[in-house]
């Protein structure tokens, strides 16, 4: 009896320390910025499905620009840019050093779609974000139903997911790092030759933990099961529990 009672107390002291294998891993804390690239919402079942099916991250959303300063940043473990509405394509220096310092600090960032679109003035949101799109250069084909393929099989990001169809823009011709670790193509059909373009990559900055996710342009596009899953675990990914 007093063997039993001992154990027991052991396993209590542990759960309240945080310590052992009892103790459950708190979820990953994730502020998405921006609710739809084009003026349509395209996230509110996404973060409904993920609240429900996924509790190993907890996502905060918000359109306001003054959450991206680093008072209210250093609250999370992961950034998540899906949209900063800013005039001009350049950000206010607030955003620009909360983002730096945010990632100096070690946490991770997240990086979809459009977000790499709508701060080209911002000369170093390329090598933050690891991908930008240049006015003239970039460009994608009409919005289609086209299939993701697998490139790095045995990245954590990808863990459970195989190659998938998606209706989406297929972006091309985007400035991109030359040191970024390519996960995920797509097939983009030009002058009689398929090129395989970027879809799922990822980088670091100042040691920091970078992804780019370039799918998600509408609300269809986020329907799809392994648009869902790859966006979870590329947050987990960044914020080094993968």
């Amino acid at each position: 009896m007093r063997t039993k009672i001992g154990v027991a107390c052991i396993f209590s002291v542990l759960a309240v320390l945080g310590l052992g294998a009892f103790a459950e891993e708190a979820p990953v804390t994730c502020l998405l910025v921006g609710m739809g690239p084009h003026g349509e919402n395209t996230m509110d079942d996404v973060l409904r499905d993920i609240k429900e099916n996924y509790p190993t991250v907890a996502i905060t959303a918000t359109e306001n620009i003054e959450d991206l300063r680093l008072d209210n940043l250093k609250n999370y473990d992961v950034l998540c840019l899906n949209q900063i509405k800013v005039e001009g394509g350049n950000p206010p220096d607030f955003v620009k050093e909360g983002t730096v310092e945010f990632l100096k600090m070690g946490k991770g960032l997240v990086v979809t779609h459009f977000a790499v679109a709508n701060v080209q003035e911002w000369r170093d949101s390329i090598d933050i974000y690891g991908a930008m799109w240049v006015s003239g250069k970039s460009t994608h084909d009409a919005y289609h139903q086209f299939r993701v393929d697998i490139v790095d099989e045995g990245h954590p990001i990808i863990e459970g997911v195989r190659p998938f169809v998606t209706d989406d823009e297929l972006y091309f011709n985007l400035l991109m790092r030359p040191d970024m670790h390519i996960i995920m193509t797509a097939d983009q059909e030009r002058f009689g030759h398929t090129v395989p373009e970027p879809m799922l990559a990822t980088h670091y900055f100042h040691n920091a933990r970078c992804v780019y996710f370039a799918l998600g342009h509408d609300a269809k596009s986020t329907q799809v099961p392994e648009f869902r899953q790859i966006l979870v675990q590329c947050i987990e990914w960044a914020a080094r529990r993968r």
